[in-house]
């Protein structure tokens, strides 16, 4: 058995995935390393790249050759043939801190856990560090140390509960019937959701693995392609409240007002999107209507009550609120002075809370 499985979707990345496998294969103690590569139909030659990696490291690199089916696709095509004790994501354009990777393999070697939790960095032009997330914030808890999920959840943080952070004992998932959805982007949420419901311990290690490409034109995470894509994000977590609703009853109280916190931010970005990041010329006010009419229903039954104020906390106004009063979205000229005001205080947020 294999330490740890990454699992890396592939579309049209020939140009970058050698950056990425070379990240893998170079770590101390690659051998613990089970590299699948899934390519998901690419029209480049991201196979062949593929294949010749699992040609030069066979004891490392394995290749899913599949049509196209979207990002869901690949995470379930790989994780039933998953060999490692522990199963992690690594996206084609992203890569793992070598150094890092090594150090994490020591450390699953040494405890036993559901979930480990990593921090990673935001790489911009040149390959220069945008931001080291630090996923703790201001580390409430001990690394290294072995905690009950419920004893964490009781505090609400959200901010551990992120793709590129997050490594899952792999028999968990298969025990619990884990699945993604196809034909869409932005299953990531997914992946940092369902396994929560079930998930008992968890531990933080002081390590900065993932190294998070944000240099790249197209990515779905873009403003501007997630803007347009609105509708496939919608579709995810339409599926992940279907999910909430059918496991609700199975959550601990603690773990049901985590999960409750959860979902009221998922709608909450939906919001966002439609009456703030949106450009006015993009706007649909049916869109926006037929939405928040199927989302009421959702709301009433699950007493989820998103509100979206901005990011700056400063101007008091709820978006939600606003446009079922009013119909209509903020003026102009507030919706600039918001976000003049949301810049200064992301910046002042990262300068404290992120290293």
């Amino acid at each position: 058995m294999k330490q740890l499985s990454i699992i890396i979707p592939t579309y049209n990345m020939a140009s970058l995935l050698p950056r990425c496998l070379d990240s893998l294969v170079r770590a101390k103690g690659s051998e613990r390393i089970e590299a699948i590569v899934v390519n998901d139909g690419s029209k480049d030659n991201s196979l062949s790249v593929a294949r010749e990696y699992e040609q030069n490291y066979p004891e490392t690199v394995t290749v899913i050759d599949k049509e196209n089916g979207n990002y869901g696709s690949t995470i379930n095509a790989a994780l039933p043939k998953a060999q490692g004790l522990y199963v992690k994501v690594l996206d084609s354009d992203d890569w793992f801190d070598t150094a890092a990777l090594g150090e994490f393999l020591d450390l699953l070697e040494t405890q036993m856990a559901d979930i480990f939790v990593t921090h990673f960095s935001q790489i911009g032009p040149d390959s220069r560090e945008v931001v080291r997330y630090n996923t703790m914030g201001r580390e409430p808890y001990d690394y290294g140390r072995v905690y009950d999920l419920d004893y964490v959840l009781k505090d609400g943080y959200i901010r551990f509960f992120l793709m590129h952070g997050l490594t899952y004992r792999t028999d968990m998932l298969r025990e619990t019937g884990y699945r993604q959805t196809e034909g869409v982007s932005y299953t990531d949420t997914e992946w940092a959701c369902y396994p929560i419901f079930h998930a008992k311990k968890i531990v933080f290690c002081d390590l900065n693995l993932y190294q998070y490409n944000l240099d790249r034109e197209g990515q779905t995470m873009d403003p501007k392609v997630l803007i347009r894509c609105v509708s496939q994000l919608q579709t995810v977590t339409d599926r992940m409240l279907a999910y909430y609703e059918a496991h609700k009853a199975e959550l601990s109280p603690i773990r049901a007002a985590w999960m409750k916190q959860y979902f009221e931010n998922r709608m909450r970005i939906l919001y966002k999107i439609h009456l703030l990041d949106m450009p006015r010329q993009d706007f649909c006010g049916e869109a926006l209507d037929a939405m928040d009419e199927k989302y009421r229903e959702v709301m009433q039954r699950n007493d989820l009550y998103p509100r979206l104020y901005p990011e700056n906390k400063l101007l008091r106004i709820e978006y939600i609120g606003y446009w079922r009063r009013h119909h209509k979205r903020w003026p102009v000229w507030l919706e600039n002075l918001n976000h003049a005001m949301d810049v200064v205080v992301k910046g002042l947020y990262r300068k404290i809370f992120r290293r």
